[in-house]
């Protein structure tokens, strides 16, 4: 190739062809690949993240999102699928201000998932409970 020819030409003929521009380029092609690499990706935040809500939490607003709130855009389903989710958790936290739609309030959603993962807690202590007095009663 005409690259590999220009590299593997001797000196005096690499000034009159300019082997020392293309030596350049591939430093300063070399360095911003590099830069690239290294820079942190912005990308959009995922909306559910493991710390803070449960599987059953994200597969329960998945369903939401899919189901009764399937009319509204997802950027601004955030209040159907928050009803949708818990009724109970909902009321507690959104119903004397509900979110308007697009809007996203991290504090507010931080309070309605640990209400959500506490009922889900307490959902799954009493269908423990349920489970050992069933196994105690045969």
């Amino acid at each position: 190739t005409a690259m590999g020819r220009l590299a593997a030409a001797p000196r005096g003929e690499c000034a009159s062809r300019g082997c020392g521009l293309l030596k350049g380029r591939a430093v300063w092609i070399g360095a911003l690949l590099v830069a690239v690499m290294v820079s942190p990706a912005s990308a959009k935040a995922k909306k559910h993240s493991p710390q803070h809500t449960s599987k059953v939490h994200w597969k329960k607003e998945g369903e939401c999102a899919r189901g009764v709130c399937a009319g509204f855009h997802s950027d601004e389903n955030e209040d159907c699928v928050s009803k949708c989710v818990s009724d109970a958790c909902y009321a507690e936290v959104y119903a004397a201000e509900p979110l308007e739609p697009g809007e996203v309030d991290r504090v507010r959603q931080t309070k309605f998932n640990a209400c959500v993962r506490k009922e889900q807690d307490e959902e799954a202590k009493r269908a423990a409970e349920e489970r050992k007095a069933a196994r105690a009663a045969r």
